[in-house]
């Protein structure tokens, strides 16, 4: 089987979700080490069974010191930084602008937002040290979209993903680093299905096919397709992309 990604290093924050845990395993069968971050150490440790190229750091990577020594126990550990998937994410309170509290609306930016940010403030030295890398950011549809007007902070938070990922993709793409983001739409995931419970009041089925008819593909995506379109922008194949934001959604978003 081909390994595209044979001999490369990546990082993967947020690598306990459902997203997370399929990027462990696409990036581990395309031939990467991978360096698995996560605050839930019970998950983290499931991933053990991926095979011997996962490695488990627990980190909670909105933290400054965290995000630091992350980066640079894998690239003291292994040599190098070819990749980060930057997938820490959480949805927060489901409410209207002015009943969201300020404790909320800084948690949200905390994790979804300053969680990237200082990962990429790490790990762009670190890549510019190995002549260069490729950094996936995930926002959301509702990054490119209004979103539900009961996630407001969420939203805000994904937007802000893409343009960070824009700045940095500009400010470094001389240095051989690109930075790209996806945008996933509807993906069969925990978190997901927590969003459709809230929002269905009492008829989660209800809730999911209402959202299903709205998607041109007529279904939700896969945790694995995701991973796949993950594991691509990260391979040489894709050194001319960059600055990007990768739509994956069944049609949804354009329509």
């Amino acid at each position: 089987m081909s390994q595209p990604l044979k001999g490369k290093v990546a990082i993967v924050a947020g690598a306990t979700g459902g997203i997370g845990v399929a990027t462990v395993e696409r990036l581990v069968a395309d031939g990467a080490t991978v360096v698995a971050s996560g605050r839930n150490e019970t998950r983290l440790n499931a991933l053990r069974a991926i095979g011997d190229q996962v490695f488990i750091r627990k980190s909670d990577v909105s933290i400054e010191a965290e995000a630091r020594d992350l980066v640079d126990w894998t690239e003291q550990a292994f040599g190098r930084v070819d990749i980060l998937f930057n997938g820490a994410g959480i949805v927060g309170e489901s409410n209207l602008i002015e009943h969201q509290s300020l404790e909320n609306f800084e948690r949200v930016m905390s994790i979804n937002v300053t969680g990237s940010f200082l990962m990429m403030k790490y790990a762009i030295p670190a890549m510019r040290r190995n002549g260069g890398g490729a950094i996936v950011n995930v926002s959301s549809a509702a990054g490119v979209q209004g979103g539900r007007a009961t996630m407001p902070v969420y939203c805000a938070s994904k937007h802000a993903v893409i343009g960070l990922t824009r700045v940095g993709a500009k400010a470094h793409a001389g240095e051989g680093i690109r930075i790209n983001v996806i945008v996933p739409g509807q993906i069969d995931t925990d978190m997901l299905a927590a969003v459709e419970a809230d929002a269905s009041d009492g008829d989660p089925v209800e809730a999911r096919n209402k959202v299903i008819s709205a998607i041109p593909a007529g279904r939700y995506g896969d945790t694995s397709e995701v991973a796949a379109l993950t594991a691509f922008l990260c391979r040489d194949d894709a050194k001319f992309i960059n600055g990007s934001i990768y739509s994956i959604d069944g049609g949804f978003t354009p329509f």
